[in-house]
């Protein structure tokens, strides 16, 4: 396979198709390794303390040694049809690869500092004075896909790692995600405030890119979304499309600055890419009780722990939980879980479609009732997570542990679910 390495331009452009990806039944969930479970771990040696690494072979990549450079290998691995979420790149370790369930190493060499230094100036030239302060998140758009590059120094400076994410180069069709009816009729609202609730790197940005291009190929308007950093382009089809990145050198400061933008942009959707302080989240329900539809992210582990914490961070008082409770039409949690042969993710959700009787109980923060009032309305626009993981279960498609893992609700699950002998 022709590979060219990485061209330090405005646009990095590289030659090549790549192709199918083998992920086929969820290709769009693109995942890091922050709180994954990985259970098989290929052992890294540090340089010259002991035998290199022996390399895995995955389909899709192979020839990794008659590539010379740092690049040349990061775009054939980029260019395979391999199974994976993120390249790890390690000062003095081999090039790696996180799939479902494990991490593999793909090379036999080790990865040397000026390689890495080389890398992160192509990505972004001014590297080593922002790297003195933080972790560098960079998205980057290439000519089949885009990338997300975090790269960072550890070991008090000593060392310099990287951890690249590939994504489709257009957001996955809605209908193509796996996601229920009842979440996928979201994008038919018009005004009010939608939450996707999970852990991290469980696919939620890939699941509001889909859920946004709906709504553009569908209705007219203005998105805009505010995003760090800007993961998945979507095109502009009916609607017009502003996609707002974060950080010092981007295109406004914080989430909750681009937020307060946005209302003077005449937007009919807004997304916020997460909800993480009291600032965004008290402009996030006054921007959806102004008239536009509002989509956001938060990090918790289920609809009820992400109505918590939402309530939380408006301050927990009274009349916030009246606003977020008249302004709040529905909230998607979901979680990915390995495959039972390793070679994909199974995407498992739930969905709480707000009523009158359960926006009631957030106006009382009587937020314990939430489960039974979903189990109850299983018909009538919500969807249960044991539901999804049941089904992957029975097909003999995951693990018991990983769906015992992934549940929101253990008493249900404890009583649905039998391991298998």
């Amino acid at each position: 396979m022709a590979t060219n390495s990485l061209n330090p331009s405005p646009s990095l452009s590289l030659a090549g198709h790549p192709p199918e990806r083998g992920r086929a039944e969820h290709p769009g969930f693109p995942m890091s390794v922050e709180d994954m479970n990985i259970e098989e771990v290929v052992p890294i040696n540090p340089v010259n303390s002991g035998p290199a690494i022996g390399t895995v072979d995955i389909a899709g990549v192979s020839g990794m040694s008659d590539l010379n450079s740092l690049s040349e290998q990061i775009t054939h691995v980029l260019h395979s049809g391999a199974v994976f979420s993120d390249i790890f790149i390690h000062e003095g370790s081999p090039l790696m690869l996180k799939q479902p369930n494990r991490v593999v190493a793909v090379a036999d060499t080790y990865v040397e500092r000026r390689a890495l230094e080389d890398f992160f100036q192509i990505l972004d030239p001014q590297w080593r004075e922002k790297i003195k302060v933080r972790a560098i998140d960079k998205g980057v758009d290439l000519t089949d896909f885009r990338i997300r590059a975090n790269f960072f120094s550890f070991q008090g400076r000593k060392g310099l790692g990287a951890v690249v994410r590939r994504f489709p180069r257009e957001p996955v069709p809605l209908t193509e995600l796996g996601l229920h009816q009842d979440a996928q009729k979201f994008a038919q609202l018009r005004h009010g405030l939608v939450l996707i609730i999970g852990d991290t790197s469980q696919g939620k940005s890939t699941t509001l890119a889909s859920i946004l291009d709906e709504i553009n190929r569908t209705r007219s308007g203005h998105i805009v979304t505010v995003e760090d950093p800007v993961e998945l382009l979507i095109p502009s089809r009916k609607c017009m499309i502003t996609q707002r990145e974060v950080g010092p050198d981007a295109d406004v400061e914080s989430f909750y600055h681009g937020t307060r933008d946005s209302l003077r942009q005449r937007p009919e959707v807004v997304m916020i890419g997460e909800i993480r302080d009291m600032e965004t989240a008290l402009e996030a329900v006054a921007l959806a009780e102004s008239g536009p539809l509002v989509f956001a992210t938060l990090h918790a582990k289920s609809t009820e722990f992400g109505l918590m914490k939402m309530l939380r961070l408006l301050g927990d008082t009274e009349n916030q939980a009246q606003a977020l409770a008249q302004t709040l039409r529905g909230t998607i949690c979901q979680a990915l879980i390995p495959s039972l042969n390793g070679e994909a993710w199974h995407l498992a959700s739930e969905v709480m479609t707000v009523n009158h009787d359960l926006a009631r109980m957030i106006e009382q923060r009587n937020l314990s009732r939430i489960r039974p009032m979903m189990d109850s309305m299983a018909h009538q626009g919500c969807h249960l997570m044991n539901t999804d993981l049941l089904a992957l279960y029975d097909n003999g498609q995951i693990r018991f542990e990983d769906a015992r893992r992934a549940t929101t609700d253990l008493p249900k699950f404890s009583a649905q679910f039998k391991p298998r002998n």
